[in-house]
């Protein structure tokens, strides 16, 4: 979007700003690099979800492509300046502003789609959570609750469910149960999902894409119950 920015209030074209096989687009030129049709692929996706988001919107002034001219919003001048996309991005960035960079590192890694980088991708949704936990509430915060009691079964007498509660109260102000128990549920699913492809990291065969992704999307949903108030959550 900064290319945008700065030819605003002109429009560019998608094409323009993403290029061609032989012929390098906007965003090439300012980053200095030549995407090859993995990653235009990826920018063409990225252009139509900004597209869907309202971060830019068409200008409807070209007969042959009405569609692909645009121009920045004022929405999307906001994200370039905050560098905060969404409610969950907001949420993080008010826990720990590192927290976005393992969001936006985790899904990166994913859409590059290499086995390698899949690989790294496989471990960020169990590591944003633990993340999360840690940097959203402090033991001491959990000990001062009005009836705490320590729970014998665990060396810190601190448990994952009394760490969600406070960073449900503290973030959105109240405590539903049954978000509670959705996000301990989503939990527990990224959990099973990351000890699973832990269990073949040592065969041959690369994690699953569509398993990596599903791990990511639900540790997202379950931070959201978490972090975001229900009226801004989407």
């Amino acid at each position: 979007m900064g290319a945008l920015e700065y030819a605003s209030p002109r429009p560019l074209n998608k094409i323009n700003l993403i290029g061609r096989p032989h012929q390098r687009g906007d965003l090439e030129s300012r980053l200095a690099i030549e995407f090859d049709a993995l990653e235009r692929s990826l920018a063409a996706k990225a252009f139509d979800e900004l597209r869907s988001a309202g971060f830019i919107v068409p200008t409807f002034s070209d007969i042959a492509a009405p569609a692909d001219w645009v121009v920045i919003t004022d929405a999307g001048g906001d994200v370039l300046k905050r560098k905060v996309l969404d409610d969950l991005d907001e949420a993080l960035l008010n826990v720990n502003p590192n927290l976005l960079e393992i969001r936006r590192g985790a899904w990166a890694a994913l859409n590059a789609a290499h086995p390698d980088s899949i690989r790294q991708a496989k471990h960020s949704a169990r590591e944003l959570i633990d993340q999360v936990l840690k940097e959203g509430v402090s033991d001491e915060e959990i000990c001062s609750e009005p009836g705490f009691q320590p729970d014998p079964n665990c060396s810190s007498g601190i448990t994952r469910r009394m760490r969600m509660k406070r960073l449900m109260r503290k973030h959105r102000g109240d405590v539903s149960d049954s978000d509670l128990k959705v996000a301990e549920e989503a939990g527990d699913f990224v959990l099973a999902i990351d000890e699973k492809l832990k269990a073949a990291a040592h065969s041959r065969s690369a994690p699953v894409h569509a398993e990596v992704r599903e791990s990511l999307e639900i540790a997202e949903k379950m931070l959201r119950r978490l972090l975001v108030p229900r009226s801004a959550a989407t």
